[in-house]
């Protein structure tokens, strides 16, 4: 049997490992609840990998505390104020982000005031320095997770003022993208050195229905900030894979045209077609997900979710380059039932040679 961290390293490389690697973004207090038997006040990385490990998945995506709104750890207010100068409140239906209810900038004249936190914080590789020990004896795979430039970029503005200043200062914006990118930047070359599998960077481009953007927006200011974050990890010596979830079909060209080799989740209720996205790119870029988290999961019998278990292998696992899981995280509505449902399914019809 080959170890969690041999299955990613096959599937990142287009090659068929023993099994189809399994993971999940685990955000679901009833599932912390029942594998590990208690909730972490925080997303705390060893609470993560220790309740993924404990499910049986092959790897396990691991942010650094400060680039996802997570709540600094010791922090008790129910409103404060975080590093990026974001006011946030402490909400229990938004954990484990804490919401964001004020933003600190407006226009170019506050962005050429605002200074940048410190990506090469000691507290922030902490955790993850935990995770690689663990993983390290336990063979799993350690995906670091990072913010991306476009979701960095907003959350300092607001979304509708950022969308206006797309038209009406493009140059300030050029100038936060290119400030979030070095942050990121910054932030995966501590991470690779520590020994992660690959680089994940979290920036949603699509809503459930249609892009929030424009492709060519996107190609103006996006594309070049995603190519130089693909360029640069693979010159750091790893691997550049990009979570975007929502219905981004229109801008697929150009996102897989910056470099990525990796995409998760394929939001199955926004319309990312498995088969199609496998058809067309499934030889350049590994694919993460799938599995429908918003109907299947939440109300679906075991049958059904074997079923679209089987589908997904069936589509996308010849050949390697996928790793089966949800089609965004495990949230709490989900029952904790479904969750090992979707598992059990994944180890039953996983197996090379599929089918």
């Amino acid at each position: 049997m080959m170890t969690g961290k041999q299955r990613l390293q096959c599937a990142l490389r287009h090659q068929e490992p023993d099994m189809v690697p399994m993971f999940e973004c685990v955000y679901s207090r009833p599932l912390f609840q029942e594998v590990l038997g208690y909730v972490p006040e925080t997303f705390d990385p060893v609470s993560v990998y220790t309740c993924s490990q404990k499910i049986g998945y092959d790897l396990v995506f691991i942010p650094i505390p400060g680039v996802s709104g997570f709540r600094p750890e010791g922090e008790t207010r129910e409103v404060y104020v975080d590093e990026w100068s974001i006011t946030r409140k402490q909400v229990p239906t938004t954990w484990p982000i804490d919401a964001g209810i004020k933003t600190p900038l407006e226009d170019g004249e506050d962005w050429k005031n605002f200074t940048m936190p410190d990506p090469k914080a000691a507290f922030r590789y902490t955790g993850l320095r935990d995770v690689l020990k663990l993983a390290q004896e336990s063979g799993m795979g350690v995906v670091g997770n990072l913010r991306g430039p476009y979701s960095a970029a907003w959350q300092l503005f607001g979304m509708e003022n950022f969308d206006c200043m797309l038209f009406e200062e493009p140059e300030t914006i050029h100038a936060c993208l290119t400030a979030m990118t070095d942050f990121a930047l910054a932030a995966a070359e501590i991470m690779i050195q520590m020994g992660v599998d690959a680089m994940l960077y979290s920036d949603d481009y699509g809503s459930g229905t249609q892009p929030l953007m424009s492709p060519k927006h996107f190609q103006e200011f996006l594309a070049p900030q995603l190519t130089r974050i693909c360029k640069e990890t693979k010159r750091m010596g790893s691997i550049p894979l990009l979570h975007c979830d929502g219905a981004i079909n229109p801008l697929l060209p150009d996102i897989m045209s910056t470099g990525i080799q990796g995409l998760h989740p394929l939001e199955r209720a926004a319309g990312m077609d498995l088969a199609a996205v496998k058809k067309a790119y499934g030889d350049k870029v590994c694919l993460f997900g799938n599995i429908d988290n918003k109907e299947l999961l939440l109300k679906g019998t075991k049958a059904e979710i074997e079923a679209q278990v089987k589908e997904c292998i069936e589509t996308a696992a010849p050949g390697g380059g996928f790793c089966l899981g949800s089609d965004h995280s495990v949230h709490d509505d989900l029952p904790n039932e479904n969750v090992f449902a979707l598992y059990e399914a994944g180890r039953k019809y996983g197996a090379y040679p599929i089918g």
